[in-house]
């Protein structure tokens, strides 16, 4: 391998695992928050990706930041609607079970709602000159969208981190995170912090989907696939850990790069191997969460 090969995987794995990491965020930040597994996840990225290629479809000339926001927007709203009218009456049961089985029944009606709409046919999100858009360090080019790709996930997560651990909002959301009866008797609205986490984790899922509508094409059967890497992401990352989600997603990116450079045929399977014996290793010595 010369040192052009390696410098070029390094960047892939780093833009694919910011890709994976965008991927599991939300999910991550649901169940850390709520405790209730998201399982309509795959779904909300799937609309994401879905509401960029529309915007693109009906506004040609749209900024992309702009239908970045859009989708952003149109997923937080699907995702504080379905948490006030469906999720937060299941979770008033306290039994995650009971919440975990009524995302099931969202992400089932939602993808099939999607099919009726636009058919099942795979689509991309073009995004004219940027994608062929490149630039040249030390003799080696590399792609300006990949490179984007990465700064979108990394800024998402700055941006997080910042509204979780600096302001008063995130307070309110930590309290409710691992306080909830207390924090209601202060005067924390948890029903209204439920809802925004909700909303937040949808339009991160949204963000997700169309950095991945950028990388490849999607279908509204996309989003089971995309459930199960997110779901990879926040177990290697810790149930929960926001930090945690990001390098379980540069660890998986830079093991789907290195094992598809040694092995066009592999695909997905390394991923999920050391996924596997993550959670092996975890369990044997009892640090599965």
């Amino acid at each position: 391998m010369t040192s052009a090969q390696f410098v070029s995987l390094i960047f892939q794995g780093l833009t694919l695992g910011g890709l994976y990491a965008m991927i599991g965020a939300g999910l991550a930040l649901n169940y850390g928050i709520l405790k209730v597994l998201q399982l309509a996840h795959g779904e909300y990225i799937t609309y994401g990706a879905f509401a960029a290629v529309g915007a693109i479809v009906l506004f040609p000339d749209l900024p992309f930041p702009i239908v970045l926001l859009a989708a952003f927007l149109a997923c937080a709203l699907l995702g504080a609607v379905a948490q006030w009218l469906i999720v937060e009456r299941a979770m008033s049961y306290r039994d995650e079970v009971v919440a975990m089985l009524v995302t099931f029944g969202m992400a089932v009606v939602l993808r099939d709602s999607l099919v009726e709409v636009v058919g099942a046919d795979l689509r991309g999100l073009s995004v004219g000159r940027l994608g062929q858009a490149n630039f040249t360090v030390g003799g080696l080019t590399l792609g300006v969208l990949p490179l984007l790709s990465l700064g979108i996930a990394v800024a998402s997560f700055g941006l997080l981190a910042f509204l979780t651990f600096k302001t008063h909002l995130g307070r309110q959301i930590r309290a409710v995170s691992d306080l909830p009866d207390i924090a209601a008797l202060v005067g924390v609205p948890v029903k209204r912090i439920h809802v925004i986490v909700a909303a937040l984790s949808a339009g991160l899922a949204a963000i997700a989907g169309v950095l991945l509508a950028m990388r490849a094409s999607v279908s509204p059967f996309s989003g089971l696939d995309n459930l199960l890497i997110a779901f990879e992401v926040v177990v290697l990352g810790g149930l929960g850990s926001i930090r945690g989600v990001l390098w379980a997603g540069l660890l998986l990116g830079m093991t789907q790069v290195v094992s598809t450079w040694l092995d066009s045929n592999a695909g997905l399977f390394y991923v999920h191997l050391v996924f596997f014996i993550v959670l092996v290793f975890r369990a044997k010595t009892g640090r599965l969460s």
